[in-house]
């Protein structure tokens, strides 16, 4: 996968990924693709103010792909479903390592 450039491959493909919104007014935010929400849309979440009871919606294009959120990844990519505490711990590592 090609890191920090727009997204090119399918949604499926995303969830456990760390990413930061390009468009809207979100712009810049970073978050964790949790799960597909149609062809060309994945719901993202960042544990602070979008949590796993609220994800917000973002098509595809409006995201740039840093990489895998570490173990977080593999967990998600299984179905199971992370706690807030989770997803701010796994956002806080990826900035760490930037």
């Amino acid at each position: 996968m090609i890191v920090d450039r727009p997204v090119r491959q399918s949604p499926a493909a995303l969830v456990g990924m760390v990413v930061t919104s390009r468009a809207g007014r979100d712009a810049g935010d970073r978050y964790v693709v949790i799960a597909v929400a149609g062809a060309d849309a994945v719901l993202v979440a960042d544990g602070r103010r979008r949590g796993m009871g609220r994800p917000k919606r973002k098509n595809v294009k409006h995201l740039v792909v840093h990489g895998p959120a570490g173990a977080l990844a593999e967990r998600l990519r299984a179905g199971a479903a992370p706690t807030d505490e989770e997803l701010r711990a796994a956002l806080g590592a990826s900035t760490e390592g930037a």
